[in-house]
């Protein structure tokens, strides 16, 4: 009996099932049913939406089911499946109230068409129509396997959305590009702009790549861009602006911009249809720390400015990145205010203008010769210098700093100090940004002790304050310098010097007679 009983509570319920199966198909299947949300769609939307095909379903809730979805002249939003799922009260009242909806298979072409959606006041009313079904409410949307392309960039992944009011609720998009993950968590306000807040992490983020999504994203008006629009049953025509505005926190493991490799990037970034400003900023470079701010412009060759305070800058690792391998050690701090365009390492050293402070530490000059320079030009003897020079021609210094102003793919420099322990020099001219080129003169000036050693003639003859002083300049390429001691210089000192003291000896002679 009892056996009898269960399985007449399963046939009951299979009979059931089929028959809200079978309700549901014939209320929300219909292809006139198909034809009304492709209607409401397009009204919503301001732009065309053709739906291939229709179906329904009742497990895990009554739903929808909408096939080969395209959005947009061009059919810019392609998806596979949609469904819009909803409560058993949709089969009674035809009217869709909370839903979810949900799409699988959906591809983004960017840039977006310009949407245009009616306002509320030319928003088709219920008593206006008599549609077989109405989308009253949509709680949530989720895209799976959406991927969003942009000329030959692809994003693949998923978003978590929820609608509120003009905007969304972002609950997760999680996005895959280059083996790296983007989370994104966050609230955008108003989607005609956009504008809103988001919280971006990730293992590794290209900001080459997110810029230029960003420019193919407000490249048109954006979503919204005719809700304020008078009163008309044709949406307005984009006028091209967009009034995006997009407050982002970021934080990545590592970020790539053009060559550059930055590590541990964090700041706040602001996004707007002119491009991106991250301020402050703050992430690792070249073995130091770059802390500031990161302005980001859009365009068909990117624009940048960085103003920030620079520490323990790894200098070979930096003129390497510009092209000059094997010329400089050291580790830099200072202050930099540059701007420029392009995202390589060429593009912008020619176009960078603005002006860099500079401390350089601890560090060597490659194949500069300094010392030997001074030995040949004064007839010292080299074991009277630095037992640590060695007779090599690479220079240690403790200090080498200065302020250049750069322009022209170039810098140039009025007050560049080099100082080691045998000697300092104060210099003035130029270097080419890329190693290919330096010109800068000044003087040599030996330390004290050096000095006392050097002969009581070159000290007499070329001294400045009691230290041995010559003209040096030095000039050539980064990789194969050439230092010159300007003989004629030194003759027309000692000439100077032998002058003053000949005439001091004839005025104590004369004196003395007194």
């Amino acid at each position: 009996m009892l056996k009898k009983t269960v399985l007449g509570v399963l046939v009951a319920a299979l009979v059931g099932a089929i028959a809200v199966f079978v309700w549901a198909r014939s209320v929300l299947a219909q292809d006139s049913v198909r034809t009304a949300i492709a209607a409401r769609l397009t009204q919503a939307l301001g732009q065309p939406v053709s739906i291939g095909g229709i179906g329904a379903s009742i497990y895990p809730r009554v739903a929808v089911d909408l096939y080969n979805v395209t959005i947009g002249p061009q059919a810019n939003i392609r998806v596979n499946s949609l469904r819009i799922g909803t409560d058993f009260r949709a089969l009674l009242s035809r009217r869709i109230e909370h839903g979810s909806m949900r799409l699988t298979g959906a591809r983004i072409q960017l840039p977006l068409p310009a949407f245009a959606p009616a306002s509320p006041a030319t928003a088709p009313s219920a008593s206006a129509h008599t549609a077989p079904v109405e989308i009253g409410s949509i709680d949530e949307i989720v895209l799976s396997g959406v991927d969003i392309v942009s000329g030959g960039r692809t994003l693949h992944g998923d978003i978590d959305v929820v609608p509120q009011g003009n905007g969304v609720l972002v609950r997760k998009i999680s996005l895959d590009a280059d083996n790296a993950n983007v989370d994104i968590t966050g609230r955008i306000t108003d989607l005609a702009g956009p504008t809103g807040e988001l919280t971006v992490k990730s293992g590794a983020l290209d900001l080459s790549r997110l810029l230029a999504f960003v420019s193919d994203f407000s490249t048109h008006a954006g979503i919204g861009a005719a809700a304020s629009a008078p009163s008309s049953t044709k949406p307005a025509a984009s006028t091209g602006a967009s009034s995006m505005d997009v407050a982002v926190t970021v934080d990545a493991a590592r970020a790539t911009l053009g060559g550059l490799v930055l590590d541990k990037l964090s700041g706040r970034a602001r996004i707007t249809a002119d491009g991106m400003a991250l301020q402050p900023i703050a992430f690792g470079i070249f073995g130091g720390r770059c802390e500031g701010s990161l302005a980001l412009t859009l365009g068909a060759v990117p624009g940048f400015r960085l103003k920030a305070r620079l520490s323990g800058i790894d200098v070979d690792a930096a003129t390497t990145m510009a092209g000059s391998p094997n010329t400089i050690t050291g580790r830099l701090s200072g202050d930099i205010d540059v701007s420029g365009r392009g995202l390589d390492a060429s593009s912008a050293a020619k176009s960078a203008r603005g002006t860099l402070h500079m401390d350089i530490a601890n560090g060597v000059v490659k194949n500069l010769g300094l010392i030997q320079a001074v030995v040949l030009a004064t007839s010292m003897r080299a074991g009277s210098l630095s037992q640590s020079t060695n007779g090599a021609r690479d220079e240690p210094f403790t200090r080498l700093g200065g302020t250049l102003t750069i322009a022209n793919g170039e810098g140039t420099t009025r007050d560049l100090q080099f100082e080691a322990k045998d000697l300092s020099v104060a210099l003035t001219g130029g270097v080419r940004l890329d190693g290919s080129a330096v010109d800068l003169k000044g003087r040599a000036q030996l330390s004290e002790a050096l000095s006392q050693q050097a002969g009581r003639d070159l000290v007499r003859y070329t001294q400045e304050q009691g230290r041995v002083t010559l003209p040096a300049t030095i000039d050539g390429p980064a990789q194969n310098l050439h230092v010159r001691i300007d003989a004629a210089d030194v003759a027309k000192r000692a000439l100077v010097n032998r002058a003053h003291e000949e005439l001091t000896k004839s005025l104590g002679k004369l004196l003395r007679r007194r």
